[in-house]
């Protein structure tokens, strides 16, 4: 089961970070926006501190990826540490903000999604997935079967896990005119 766990997360995890670069490249100051608007840190540092993360996000996903593609083992633990640290910290600190202020944007992947638990929500079990990759390492020699349950499974992985939070804070339309009913009506 583990090795399984841990041919996932070489999947979803450095697909995660990569999809997360895109989003940054795409929109490039809005992380260091959000960093600014979580008041955590001093405004001064959001630069560099968006910066950093990005090139945290870009090395680990890049290594990833590459140890997923050339079956490398120590690559991948390495990579599934960094990353299992990473987001980690992301749970943490998105935990934080998500209690001390509501409404800010998260800066994920360049989105306006706002910092939620579900932002949270989502690092802690990108973290807990990558775990087994770090402590394990990819399954040695899987078959093409084993192989292609292990796409599968981390590419439904990182779809789901990346868009949870923007899923659970977008009301649709039939929500929201039931939300304004009620307000009209009381």
């Amino acid at each position: 089961m583990t090795g399984l766990l841990a041919g996932i997360a070489a999947v979803a995890v450095p697909l995660v970070l990569l999809a997360s670069l895109a989003g940054q490249v795409r929109r490039p100051a809005a992380l260091a926006a959000a960093v600014r608007a979580h008041r955590v840190l001093p405004a001064a540092l959001a630069g560099a501190v968006a910066a950093a993360v990005i090139a945290a996000e870009a090395l680990i996903g890049a290594a990833g990826a590459a140890a997923l593609l050339l079956r490398l083992d120590g690559t991948a633990r390495a990579a599934g540490g960094a990353a299992a640290a990473l987001l980690a910290l992301y749970a943490v600190y998105g935990a934080h903000v998500a209690r001390t202020r509501r409404g800010v944007p998260c800066g994920c992947g360049g989105a306006g999604t706002p910092m939620t638990g579900w932002v949270a929500g989502r690092a802690a079990a990108l973290c807990a997935l990558a775990l087994p990759l770090a402590l394990h390492g990819p399954p040695a020699g899987p078959t093409a079967y084993e192989w292609s349950i292990e796409v599968a499974a981390g590419l439904a992985f990182a779809v789901l896990l990346w868009t949870l939070p923007h899923a659970m804070t977008v009301e649709s339309p039939a929500v929201e005119s039931t939300a304004a009913e009620r307000r009209t009506a009381g």
